[in-house]
């Protein structure tokens, strides 16, 4: 397929992309089932036990913030769903039975088709009240051959656990940095986007760890990504890579898009970019790519360079990309890059200033960046630190 001059609406290729979707389904009162929320539509089941809702009462983001305003996560049984999971959510009420509800859960998940991992399941506690009940009743007979490893998310102001509770290779305790039990649920205004990154993560690394997955190729996906973006240049197919509500964050310019309607709209490009690799970095659930981006300055491209009209001229630039997936799907972009840098390779500062009564080189380097982090050796090492680099003459 020939690589489009320009994004073109009218394209076949910008047909909506559906994602992928499963019904959420009612066990009992508290207790929900949600499929996997992937392309795969299969995953190994795991078990949520969520903080009470009669602890929400106070705690409950009641303002009039607009629908923008709210966080991006999704509530936690969504999450782990887009994560490849299949997930059962428990909000316990008073006089619920611990190990009622797991005996409920285990049998569900045994009778879900979209189930690929039958013998062992995963339970995650994000509700410190019940923990001593949970790590008891686990151990009980819950169904044949059935194995359950667990992962407590513990807040910090919790400073202890109880002493019969120790990690092991069943058991990990995950101590954050927030001071609620509600910082998982983005309902709450005691929700800590850090906090629930940081647990949702290591949880992650745990269950896939014990469970044999999901596993997904991190670097298959981001790169199918980057060829919708960038090689056919299709918005629909571009947002199809990600999750239901993303985000892209270039920090230099404080440009990108939060949720799909934002990126939906952000996703242009000028005719000749092109990403070269450098590096790249493969994690549990982050790619870090290191590469050059290469592009003609032929239209405004206010992602990178806001309000500057055309230069038509030929720009190398140096980017660090840090790309959270969940699943099999984009979540986040954070994209960096050195601003002085696009600014100097298209004209729009000097290279010497006045300063102090004389003439100072900027310390900022231009095409020499790229041409150095793709060749060690094209570029002398240390020039700016040399005598040109200072005052150069009496103005």
């Amino acid at each position: 397929m020939s690589r489009p001059s320009v994004y073109d609406p009218a394209s076949l290729n910008e047909q909506p992309v559906d994602l992928p979707s499963a019904p959420l389904l009612t066990l009992s009162e508290g207790l929900v089932l949600q499929p996997p929320l992937t392309r795969r539509g299969t995953g190994p089941g795991l078990i949520v036990f969520l903080p009470p809702e009669s602890t929400f009462e106070s705690t409950l983001n009641l303002s009039s913030k607009s629908g923008d305003d709210r966080p991006l996560d999704p509530v936690p049984v969504q999450k782990w769903a887009e994560e490849g999971f299949a997930v059962v959510g428990i909000t316990t009420g008073q006089g619920s039975s611990v190990l009622g509800n797991l005996k409920t859960a285990v049998d569900a998940l045994l009778n879900l088709k979209e189930l690929d991992v039958r013998d062992k399941f995963a339970v995650a506690v994000y509700d410190p009240i019940l923990l001593a009940e949970v790590v008891s009743a686990i151990p009980q007979d819950l169904a044949s051959s059935v194995s359950l490893f667990m992962d407590i998310l513990w807040p910090p102001r919790l400073r202890s656990y109880p002493p019969d509770v120790a990690s092991g290779p069943n058991l990990t305790v995950c101590k954050l940095g927030c001071p609620s039990t509600l910082f998982v649920l983005p309902q709450s205004v005691d929700f800590h986007t850090g906090a629930a990154s940081i647990a949702h993560s290591k949880a992650a690394v745990h269950f896939k760890k014990y469970l044999g997955g999901p596993f997904f190729d991190l670097e298959a996906i981001w790169e199918e990504h980057t060829y919708f973006e960038f090689e056919l240049r299709s918005v629909a197919k571009t947002m199809g890579t990600m999750v239901a509500e993303p985000y892209v964050n270039h920090v230099p310019t404080l440009a990108g898009g939060i949720g799909r309607k934002q990126l939906t709209a952000f996703y242009r490009n000028p005719k000749d970019t092109e990403m070269q690799s450098i590096s790249r970095t493969v994690g549990s659930d982050r790619v870090v790519d290191e590469f050059i981006f290469h592009a003609t300055h032929d239209k405004q491209i206010d992602w990178l360079l806001p309000g500057v009209p055309p230069t038509g001229k030929k720009i190398a630039l140096p980017m660090v990309g840090v790309i959270n997936i969940r699943g099999d799907r984009l979540y986040h972009e954070h994209i960096w890059w050195d601003q002085g840098t696009a600014c100097m390779q298209v004209g729009i500062i000097p290279t010497h200033v006045p300063f102090a009564g004389k003439t100072l080189r900027l310390p900022i380097a231009g095409l020499e960046s790229a041409t150095l982090l793709i060749d060690e050796r094209a570029v002398p090492p240390n020039e700016m630190l040399g005598p040109a680099y200072g005052f150069v003459r009496n103005l």
